[in-house]
């Protein structure tokens, strides 16, 4: 009979939480309702600002996602570009260098003490050539070539000979370098017309 007892008293403690919920929500349904016409347009004056406004911040945030987007893509860019081409600024000092090892390369020696010297200089040339092409920098050499302004500077021109095609280059007068698919200093070239 206890038990009976106890599930009759949980019934009636249940029955007076549920009326106790009825009269709240009476009391908040029995706020004076507005007229029939404000009634029917403030909620759907409210729902169409909600939903340009949710509509706004949809928009504005897809656009800072797509502005993050390129800005990593950029900068993912940035820093690919700069490892590929870290070895440009030294590149370009050590330029005048090599043609200057060039040029003193060039001399006639007769002498045995010359001999040394020049060959030292081939070595410390060799060495040069060795590490630039390390780094992805190749000359620009374009004898019997045809005439390319992003590779070539034309200096001065001269008549095509017989058999010659024009806007060839006849002569090379300062070799040009690239770095992979970047041009250094362009070749300096005479070319016939």
């Amino acid at each position: 009979m206890s038990n009976k007892k106890n599930e009759s008293f949980q019934e009636e403690k249940l029955d007076e939480e549920i009326k106790a919920s009825m009269d709240e929500i009476d009391e908040v349904t029995s706020v004076e309702e507005p007229e029939k016409d404000e009634q029917e347009t403030a909620p759907v004056d409210e729902l169409t600002e909600a939903k340009a406004a949710f509509s706004d911040m949809e928009d504005r945030y897809l656009r800072i996602q797509a502005e993050m987007a390129n800005m990593r893509k950029r900068n993912q860019k940035e820093r690919e570009d700069a490892a590929k081409y870290r070895s440009q600024d030294i590149a370009k000092e050590l330029l005048p260098v090599i043609d200057n090892l060039e040029r003193a390369m060039a001399i006639e020696v007769s002498d045995e003490q010359g001999e040394s010297l020049k060959k030292g200089l081939e070595m410390v040339m060799n060495t040069f050539r060795t590490a630039l092409k390390s780094e992805g920098i190749e000359e620009i050499n374009p004898v019997g070539e045809s005439f390319d302004p992003n590779f070539h500077q034309a200096v001065q021109t001269v008549p095509a000979e017989d058999g010659q095609a024009t806007d060839t280059v006849v002569n090379v007068l300062q070799k040009g370098y690239i770095l992979k698919d970047r041009v250094l200093r362009p070749a300096m070239v005479i070319v016939s017309q």
